[in-house]
């Protein structure tokens, strides 16, 4: 897995998954329309944070593109991995995030009193189907990142799978859509 390359190391991490009654390329297609700042949740509590999401939709910010609003793509392999990222002091109300980083900034990024964090959606073929599934990895640097990251994550992990689960059910939405 791709996620493994960018994050092999993290202090936290959290996966969804979803059955989808589809083949991984329709999946995977249905992931790349996806527009999940459309979803009155991702939205809200993302806007909530001060992330900026960009998707599917616009051609402008599709993930071949290399930029999904703050988070960066660091690997697309069809159709069975995508894999984002994203830099900061998540526990900050700004979210401290790091912006403009490249793959490779992103892959060397270790700065003390930050962390980084590693978001993948992975689809593998089940009977007559896809399992679709979210992981997301988190590194901090420092004890003091490490501890106000902690906290954080008290408060709002549970939110984040809010998100993730919204994410799972709009690409089994869509995947699921009868051809036209």
């Amino acid at each position: 897995m791709a996620i493994d390359e960018w994050l092999p190391q993290y202090q936290v991490s959290a996966s969804y998954s979803i059955i989808v009654d589809a083949s991984v390329e329709k999946t995977f297609a249905a992931l790349a329309q996806a527009s999940f700042s459309d979803l009155a949740i991702v939205r809200g509590l993302m806007r909530l944070r001060g992330y900026r999401l960009g998707g599917g939709k616009n051609p402008e910010t599709a993930p071949q593109q290399g930029v999904r609003g703050s988070f960066l793509e660091l690997a697309a392999l069809p159709p069975r991995e995508l894999v984002l990222g994203i830099a900061g002091r998540f526990w900050r109300p700004d979210g401290g995030i790091v912006r403009g980083l490249t793959p490779a900034e992103f892959a060397d990024f270790h700065r003390e009193g930050y962390a980084k964090a590693v978001w993948n959606f992975s689809l593998t073929p089940v009977d007559g189907g896809t399992h679709l599934k979210t992981e997301t990895r988190i590194q901090t640097f420092g004890r003091s990142a490490t501890l106000k990251f902690r906290a954080y994550w008290l408060l709002v992990g549970s939110f984040s799978g809010l998100i993730r689960l919204a994410m799972l059910r709009e690409v089994k939405r869509i995947a699921e859509q009868p051809a036209a």
